[in-house]
């Protein structure tokens, strides 16, 4: 399994355009609305894009429901950025959301392992991901570590043409959540140690 996720991801790196990667960072980078729209392990993928870009303060939206995503689509103007993602690229709900978004002047991006799909076909710009299929592991199911290494590509990219921005966001959310973390490992020693010794 391993061979197969690390072969499959140095297939999607080593067909990656990076001119099209920075398109779409930059577009992110400035976008009053970033739309990400997937299903199945696709959502997977779109859900954890969408953490990263709020953690970030990357206006963003994901919507599991296809029903909201056009919705969410139909709202998006020209500036503003679309993400659909489809392994096969022949995910009806995707192409629906990809074209409701590109009837609004938004950029589009298909995220697909098939670059002349119906979804690549609607969408301006595509990037390409490679799978490594095994017994169990369908297509489709292999596909989420190249997507999630395609995404975050756009991601780090983004971050990087933000960088004040970004790094000022990781202060704040990081401050935000300390006090719910537990001490270091050697603080906790000592004070098992302690309450030992009280113990006595």
């Amino acid at each position: 399994m391993a061979n197969a996720d690390a072969r499959a991801i140095q297939d999607t790196a080593g067909q990656v355009d990076l001119a099209a990667v920075h398109r779409v960072a930059a577009a992110v980078a400035q976008a009053q609305r970033v739309d990400l729209f997937g299903l199945g392990s696709s959502g997977n993928a779109a859900r954890e894009m969408a953490f990263r870009l709020e953690r970030i303060r990357v206006p963003v939206w994901h919507r599991a429901d296809p029903h909201s995503a056009l919705t969410n689509a139909a709202l998006l103007n020209p500036g503003d950025v679309a993400i659909g993602l489809s392994h096969s690229g022949r995910t009806r709900e995707v192409i629906e959301v990809l074209a409701e978004a590109a009837d609004h002047g938004a950029l589009t991006v298909a995220v697909t392992s098939f670059p002349r799909s119906p979804a690549a076909e609607v969408a301006d710009v595509v990037m390409t991901t490679a799978v490594q299929e095994t017994t169990f592991r369908l297509a489709a199911l292999s596909a989420l570590h190249s997507q999630l290494l395609v995404l975050d590509l756009i991601y780090v990219a983004v971050a990087q043409l933000t960088y004040q921005r970004t790094t000022e966001a990781f202060e704040v959310t990081a401050r935000a959540v300390d006090a719910h973390r537990l001490p270091d490992e050697p603080q906790r020693a000592t004070r098992r140690r302690v309450k030992t010794t009280e113990g006595r």
